[in-house]
Parts: C-alpha cells; sequence; structure tokens
C-alpha cells in the first residue's frame, strides 16, 4: 500500500511540474506575435530531430521577402528509428514529442508528423539594449523554448 501511494504521489508531481528546454535565441523578432510559428524537422535515416522556427514579417504575402527561416538541434531530441518517434530526454525522463508514419504510395510517398501534444513551443520577444563599445540601442530578439507538459 505504501508503494502504491508513493508511486501515485511521484506521478502526479511529475504532472505537476513543466520542464522547458531553451532551443534558440533568435536576433529578430516577428512584427506581431502570430509572425512565428515553430516544428520539428528530422533525417530518419541519422534518427536526428531538430527545432524549426519561422518568422514572417512579410507585407504582401505572395513574395518571400521578410520571411525568415531558422533550424537549431535542441539538446535531448531525437528521432527514435525504431518507433518512429520524436523524443525527448529530459531530466531522465523520455517524451514523445510527435509520431511520423509514411503515407501514401509510389511518387505521392511522404512523411506525415503528428504532434503528441506532451510538448509545446513557446515564443518569448524580448526587447534587449546592447552596447556595441560606440553607443546602445535596442534589438528585439525571440526566444524559441519546448515546454514539456
Amino acid at each position: 500500500m505504501k508503494f502504491t501511494t508513493l508511486v501515485l504521489g511521484l506521478v502526479f508531481s511529475l504532472a505537476a511540474s513543466a520542464a522547458e528546454v531553451q532551443v534558440m535565441l533568435i536576433d529578430n523578432a516577428p512584427r506581431s506575435s502570430s509572425g512565428v510559428s515553430s516544428t520539428f524537422g528530422l533525417n530518419k535515416e541519422l534518427g536526428r530531430a531538430w527545432v524549426e522556427t519561422v518568422i514572417d514579417n512579410r507585407i504582401d504575402a505572395d513574395t518571400e521577402l521578410g520571411r525568415d527561416e531558422y533550424r537549431q538541434k535542441a539538446e535531448g531530441l531525437s528521432f527514435d528509428v525504431n518507433t518512429s518517434e520524436v523524443v525527448l530526454d529530459i531530466e531522465g525522463a523520455r517524451v514523445v514529442c510527435a509520431t511520423v508514419r509514411t503515407v501514401g504510395r509510389s511518387i505521392f510517398r511522404h512523411d506525415k508528423m503528428k504532434l503528441t501534444g506532451n510538448c509545446q513551443f513557446k515564443h518569448d520577444i524580448r526587447t534587449v539594449i546592447v552596447d556595441d563599445g560606440f553607443e546602445t540601442y535596442k534589438k528585439k530578439q525571440t526566444l524559441v523554448s519546448i515546454v514539456v507538459e
């Protein structure tokens, strides 16, 4: 009985606390909070996964000018070839962030990624003061993190 209570207590304490992994700090920021998005990228053959972030400051939707893409490896993030899952090893726990399956036939065959909801992207837009040795100025930055629920 004590063992069951201890295990349940550990499960509830783990569920109550969310961990956060800082992925990248970008020296760019969108005009609005809806102008930044992130997803997972992967290389199935090498068992690698990373975070891809897009900052969209386009004035005209028909052009690519003002749309910047960034890619960064996050510590503990990988692709499990055996289970076809994007996993994050954090504080000794294995968290499944996304599942990947191959769909389609012949030339239409492609990978489809489904996020599990265990890992949420967080985008913090910050204004920092930079001192270049001659003068100071303000610059906006975007901090991308993965929050594990």
